[in-house]
């Protein structure tokens, strides 16, 4: 008999890498209307999208070194793991677009449009839209540093 294992929820983070951290700070606080991070320094900065799920955008080649931190529970300093870039995140491959895709969810298919008209009137690259068979709606942009975002209703996927 295979042993139960505790259901997966929701994703707990996305992480993000930026060319220039502040301006990317800057569109998700301002254009996608995040508010302001709950971490931020010159390395990285997070915002809580709600449902436990963190958005941590890292300012690209500066996550190989270890950050001291400190917990709580545990006065002294410890090391976190260093986030060592693969292929296409060090200083050596600035001409390697990222291109990583993410979906930030809305309630209503109505919702994408305001979206979609919001990031029209401040310049956003709109990449693409698509009414689903499920009668949900997806528009796709382009941020700062070319990741592809999507804002996704309901009626996307047959659990969502």
């Amino acid at each position: 008999m295979a042993s139960q294992l505790p259901k997966i929820s929701h994703v707990l983070e996305l992480i993000l890498y930026a060319q220039h951290l502040p301006r990317s700070v800057d569109f998700y606080r301002s254009t996608l209307r995040l508010g302001d991070p709950f971490l931020s320094n010159d390395r990285m900065a997070g915002f809580s999208l709600g449902n436990g799920t963190t958005l941590l955008l890292f300012q690209r080649g500066a996550t190989t070194k270890d950050l001291p931190m400190r917990a709580p529970e545990q006065p002294s300093p410890v090391g976190t793991p260093a986030i060592i870039p693969w292929h296409g995140l060090g200083p050596e491959h600035d001409g390697v677009k990222l291109k990583t895709h993410f979906a930030l969810a809305v309630d209503k298919p109505e919702d994408v449009d305001v979206w979609e008209k919001e990031l029209s009137d401040k310049k956003v690259p709109l990449l693409g839209k698509v009414q689903w068979p499920g009668g949900g709606r997806s528009v796709y942009f382009a941020d700062p540093d070319d990741h592809v975002g999507e804002l996704a209703s309901h009626g996307i996927w047959p659990h969502y």
